[in-house]
């Protein structure tokens, strides 16, 4: 499966999952069991949009794409620049 592929597979799931739209996938990336995909989801509308809330999860998916676990990872504010880890 090509990352797109994962990609088309996981989006569903997630906006199942989490009951929202997600923002944006930030990472996909293969693993011994699957993949890993760092997903962004809007928490909190703002105005402006540079202080909407994201929460950004991590989700698990086996061989066949499909989600086995996900967490949340951090929230962020959209206007953040670099890495808040």
């Amino acid at each position: 499966m090509n990352l797109l592929e994962i990609q088309e597979k996981a989006v569903p799931q997630l906006r199942t999952l989490l009951h929202k739209e997600p923002e944006g996938i930030s990472s996909i990336e293969k693993t011994n069991e699957g993949w890993k995909v760092l997903c962004e989801v809007l928490d909190k509308k703002s105005i402006p949009e540079t202080y909407d809330l994201l929460k950004v999860y991590e989700f698990m998916l086996d061989k066949e794409a499909k989600v086995t676990s996900f967490k949340l990872l951090k929230k962020i504010r959209r206007g953040d620049v670099g890495d808040s880890n």
